[in-house]
């Protein structure tokens, strides 16, 4: 996975069905798109003036990421899952979050990961402090693939970066002072190498939105994602 301290690719450089998958991404972040959603080809083809042969691998993609999910008869739609799904993804992201942040603290001595971790754990906590909602769940991925890139756990971060496709669209449950302080926790343990006290706090932190999930709990709450 690319590191994510690079200059991102421009558009320009991407392919078309690219453009969309991110557009569509991006949307759900914004609220553009919502849980049910159908994505109707010809209206896809000409927004983004594409071909039709375009859309459908866009769609295609996005049904492997499971953001969609396309049948031959209904045609495609954003996926939404039930708040029991939701309760269990985010207790699969429990797990595999806090096995990040526990090797990521037992790899910290490599100065490299160290630099990674504080310039993540930097950019999430200034993005917390802000109104853009799609920053800051962008920055909030990033850090919790950094912990799992600095966790030398190839496996663990393909796994991570697959579930954070299911972190897009739901509430942010969480004050943002409350938030930030977590994150905090999270960085300060894993920085001084502490790796029970670092999976302690990153699994304390899923549990909590996991235990806010019945208040605040909608139909569109995680279409194939959380935001905190």
């Amino acid at each position: 996975m690319p590191d994510e301290r690079r200059t991102p690719k421009p558009d320009s450089e991407m392919s078309s069905s690219d453009r969309i998958v991110k557009s569509i991404l991006k949307g759900l972040y914004e609220g553009r798109f919502v849980a049910g959603q159908r994505l109707v080809e010809p209206d896809l083809v000409s927004q983004y003036e594409v071909s039709r042969s375009t859309v459908r691998e866009a769609i295609k993609r996005l049904a492997a990421m499971g953001v969609v999910e396309a049948s031959l008869n209904r045609g495609a739609r954003i996926r939404q899952l039930s708040k029991d799904e939701a309760r269990n993804v985010l207790r699969i992201i429990e797990v595999i979050v806090g096995l990040a942040a526990r090797l990521a603290a037992e790899n910290i001595a490599d100065p490299d990961g160290r630099a990674q971790v504080e310039l993540a754990l930097a950019d999430l906590l200034s993005a917390s402090k802000q109104a853009d909602r799609y920053e800051f769940v962008r920055q909030r991925n990033r850090f919790n693939r950094t912990l799992a890139r600095v966790s030398r756990n190839p496996e663990l971060e393909q796994m991570l970066a697959n579930l954070q496709v299911h972190l897009v669209r739901n509430r942010l449950v969480m004050q943002p002072e409350d938030r930030a302080r977590s994150y905090a926790m999270i960085g300060a343990a894993v920085l001084a190498g502490d790796g029970d006290e670092a999976e302690r706090q990153a699994r304390a932190h899923v549990r909590r939105v996991v235990g806010m999930l019945d208040d605040v709990y909608v139909p569109a709450f995680i279409g194939t994602g959380n935001d905190d």
